[in-house]
């Protein structure tokens, strides 16, 4: 949490921290599992293969420990936190590539959700799509669980938000 704390400005209160359903990371993490457990399934093999199957085996080992802490650090960093005065969307989309957008409440024109598929409805999670007044800007919070609740909760807040000014 203290990395997500240092994005916050001063007086800002975090209100909500919502991360990617988990079924998004379920098949790169069988992936990544198998690619780590595999050189010790076939180690035996690789080792009487000599030079080349010890080259493998560590590849593969490799391979798998790389796409593990991909995972790891893309499942951490991709979060959408709620404030008490803004919303903050991080896209980590791989080990050296991350995206930061903000939008502040009073900017947003439209807050609306989406569960679009059989899996995303059959497990509940889709996307919030969040429409920046007088701009094209679209903010869009994907693959999270119970979109409609956080809805609501920016919805809340907004209108808090126009009451108190």
């Amino acid at each position: 949490m203290s990395y997500f704390s240092r994005i916050l400005k001063e007086n800002e209160e975090l209100v909500r921290l919502i991360r990617r359903h988990y079924l998004v990371f379920f098949k790169p993490a069988v992936f990544s599992l198998i690619l780590l457990l595999l050189p010790f399934f076939l180690m035996f093999l690789l080792f009487q293969w000599g030079t080349i199957g010890l080259i493998l085996f560590f590849l593969l080992l490799f391979l798998g420990i790389l796409l593990m802490a991909r995972l790891i650090v893309v499942w951490y960093f991709n979060v959408f936190l709620v404030t008490d005065k803004r919303v903050v969307l991080i896209k980590q989309h791989g080990l050296f590539d991350r995206k930061v957008m903000e939008i502040e409440y009073e900017k947003m024109q439209d807050i609306s959700y989406r569960l679009k598929g059989f899996s995303q409805t059959l497990f509940h999670y889709g996307s919030v799509r969040i429409q920046v007044i007088n701009s094209e800007t679209v903010m869009i919070v994907s693959k999270i669980a119970r979109p409609e609740e956080l809805q609501q909760l920016l919805l809340r807040i907004k209108k808090n938000k126009e009451i108190a000014h």
